[in-house]
Formats: structure tokens, C-alpha cells, sequence
């Protein structure tokens, strides 16, 4: 088989792989026909957490057969095994993405001596091109963290929020207002719903004074940030650089009352800031929610997790769809406890998974599913390595 053909056969992915070939076929979207740049001057990275075939097939079935990332014209499967294990895990995974290299499960942009490697929102900084974090959840997550700073374990928060401040990107938004005032140990439980410091912390954090005694919100203001305390606050800015703080702690998931507009709305308005810039942008943005629910093996909420990041893959896709300039990447990262689908009812939108890796840490070594959309997407297709879409992003930027 040529690579041509592969291609078309890993193209069909969106459709013949979310649950029964005809039904699919008969509600699919309409893949754009416009003309796009050849390469791109923005590029949107969107990191679907935990999200294996399974993950995404089940989202599609309960969605009623279609999903906005099936708008995306080239596709294929990319490996997320780190250096010390053969599963592996976000921040392992997102290192490779960030930094184009493998390196020890738990490392965040750093190689296999823990030494730090530049990531491409540093490499995009120093060229002048605009860049955005927006997380559906904390800003200390796994998937985010590798694209702004440098530790040996994506536990150690205090040097990971530190980074924020001295790497400098331009606008980030996501919860965890608590892990830049306070050091924290652990992490609350699944549904984010942990109280804020104040409040003494969940069951499973405590809060303490910062060990390096630093005031980063005061440094990000001191910097021309706008240091903001709620999704209220933010949604009302226009301009300017953004530290957009939606919780003090984590947001809860759907099942536990998180608004299901504010991620995507989140994402539309990080995509407004960054297109002020004349020199482009690169936006990074990612959804944990989906991974802790394969994590607690809820097939319900599972659905509807993916449905929400599908509603903010849309918003990326609409904004390149005006933007003829713009790439929209969207990367799995370790499947989440080794989803299968074993039944289901495709017409009453139903699917039954078990998993054979059940539980929080637990990760499959499975290839996961990549899409692209938009200028330059044609240089995407069939399998590769995780580092290798880091070099295919740096390259299409010039950095």
C-alpha cells in the first residue's frame, strides 16, 4: 500500500471507526472545501486527555452518530509510550509533544537527567508569536504543564506555577487559583469539587504557605497581566495579557454542576486575544474530564465529557474556518484505564465499556487518534512518533 493510500484509509478514521459504518455515514458533517494557506501563522493544539478510539467512539454514539472533529480532513494514530515504561502517562506524553523528545514517566519538560529542554511555547515567545493555556480544569494538569515549565515530577506545583510567571505566556485561563498562592500537596477528588484554601482544603490537599515565600500574582501584575478571580471577571476582557483564574481549586465535572459553555466560551475568548497579534499565535489548550472519567470507569459521564470537548473543538474549527491561515491540531494523550466497548445501542445512542486497567494512575499503551484541519494539514496523516508532531509544529512556524 503507498503512503497516498494510507492516508485516504487513516482520513476515514472520524467516521468508520465511532461505531457502525452506514450510521455514521448517514449523519456525518460535511468536511470543508475552502481553501486554506499552506502553512500556517496560527496553530490551535488541542489535548484530548485519556482519549483512546473507545473514548472518542463512545462520544460519537451518544452524540448520535457525528461529532465536530469529524469536520477534520487528515487523520491518524500517534504512540504515547515514555522512555521507562511501555505505558505511559500525560506529562511523559506532553513532554514529547511540547519539546520533541521521550523521556521518565511524571517528567515535565525535562529529558531523561531531568534537565530542562526549551518547549514550543518558549520557542514561539522568542520569535514573537503570541501563545495561550486554557485548561477545562487546573492549570497544574498533566497534559498543560510540559508546555510551560520544567520538573522532574508534575507534582512539584511550586515550580511548575512559578514558570507561569517566568516563562511569560501571553494568556492563560483555567482553575487552580490555589496551587500559585499556596504549596499544596495532593490532589482533590475527581469531580474537582475540593474547597479553597480558605476553606481548609479537600480531603485529599492541604494547603501551606509557599515554600519560596514569592507572591506570583502580585509578579503577574507587575508584568501587565491582568490578574483576574473569576470566569465573571474574565469573559469581560477584550485585550491585554490574562491571568485568568476560574477556581480557586479544580471545577468540578458535569455530573457535579460545571456549566458545559464556559470551556469552550473559555476557548473562543483565548482565540480572540491571541488573533491580536500580527505575528500569529499558538494556543494550547486541553480537557482532563474525559480521562477521569474512564479513570472511574463512568460510562454515562464519559459521553458527556466528550461531547463538551467536542462542543470547544468545534469553536477551533469555526475560528480556522475564518482564519484561513490557521492549523487546528487535536492529540490524544494516554488512554485513560484501557476502555472497550463491549456492547451497546447504537439508535437509542447507548454504549456498555468495561476496563481492564481500572483505576486513577492507570494508563494503556495504545496508539491514540490525531486529526488536523486547515492550513498545512495536509503534511498530517497515518502513524508516528509523539515527537514527531513537535517537530511537524516547529516546523510550520519557522521556529
Amino acid at each position: 500500500m503507498n503512503r497516498r493510500e494510507s492516508l485516504k484509509i487513516m482520513g476515514s478514521i472520524p467516521f468508520l471507526a465511532f461505531g457502525g459504518v452506514n450510521f455514521i455515514e448517514a449523519k456525518q458533517t460535511k468536511r470543508s472545501r475552502r481553501a486554506f494557506a499552506s502553512t500556517p501563522k496560527n496553530i490551535i493544539l488541542v489535548l484530548a486527555d485519556g482519549m483512546g478510539v473507545a473514548q472518542w467512539q463512545a462520544g460519537a454514539i451518544g452524540n448520535g452518530g457525528s461529532l465536530q472533529v469529524g469536520r477534520m480532513t487528515h487523520a491518524g494514530l500517534m504512540t504515547t509510550n515514555p522512555l521507562d515504561s511501555f505505558c505511559g502517562d500525560a506529562p511523559s506524553h506532553c513532554t514529547a509533544l511540547a519539546c520533541g523528545i521521550n523521556s521518565h514517566k511524571g517528567a515535565v519538560g525535562v529529558d531523561k537527567d531531568n534537565q530542562p529542554v526549551k518547549n514550543i511555547i518558549e520557542m514561539a515567545k522568542e520569535a514573537g508569536i503570541a501563545t495561550g493555556i486554557v485548561s477545562s480544569n487546573t492549570l497544574v494538569e498533566g497534559s498543560n504543564v510540559p508546555f510551560i515549565g520544567h520538573s522532574k515530577n508534575r507534582m512539584m506545583t511550586d515550580e511548575i506555577t512559578a514558570q507561569y510567571v517566568d516563562t511569560g505566556v501571553d494568556v492563560f485561563i483555567g482553575a487552580g487559583e490555589g496551587f500559585f498562592t499556596h504549596s499544596v500537596k495532593g490532589f482533590g477528588p475527581p469531580t474537582g469539587a475540593a474547597r479553597a484554601p480558605q476553606g481548609g482544603g479537600g480531603s485529599q490537599m492541604t494547603f501551606e504557605p509557599r515554600a519560596d515565600k514569592r507572591d506570583l500574582l502580585e509578579e503577574l501584575r507587575q508584568k501587565g497581566y491582568q490578574v483576574l478571580h473569576s470566569w465573571e471577571e474574565i469573559k469581560q476582557v477584550r485585550s491585554g495579557k490574562v491571568a485568568g483564574f476560574t477556581h480557586k481549586v479544580q471545577i468540578p465535572n458535569l455530573a457535579n454542576g460545571r456549566d458545559p459553555n464556559m470551556y469552550p466560551d473559555e476557548v473562543s475568548l483565548a482565540l480572540n486575544l491571541l488573533s491580536q497579534n500580527s505575528k500569529g499565535f499558538f494556543l494550547m489548550t486541553s480537557s482532563m474530564f474525559v480521562d477521569r472519567a474512564s479513570h472511574n470507569s463512568q460510562t454515562e459521564l464519559l459521553v458527556k465529557e466528550v461531547i463538551n470537548l467536542d462542543m470547544a473543538i468545534g469553536r477551533a474549527l469555526d475560528f480556522a474556518d475564518k482564519h484561513a491561515n490557521t492549523l487546528v491540531i487535536v492529540a490524544g494523550s494516554p488512554e485513560a484505564s484501557g476502555m472497550t466497548l463491549v456492547g451497546g445501542d447504537i439508535q437509542n445512542r447507548k454504549v456498555e465499556a468495561k476496563w481492564t486497567m481500572p483505576g486513577m494512575a492507570n494508563h494503556s499503551g495504545i496508539m491514540v487518534p490525531y486529526f488536523a484541519y486547515g492550513a498545512g494539514a495536509e503534511q498530517f496523516g497515518g502513524t508516528m512518533l509523539n515527537t514527531q508532531l513537535f517537530e511537524q509544529m516547529k516546523s510550520l512556524l519557522n521556529l
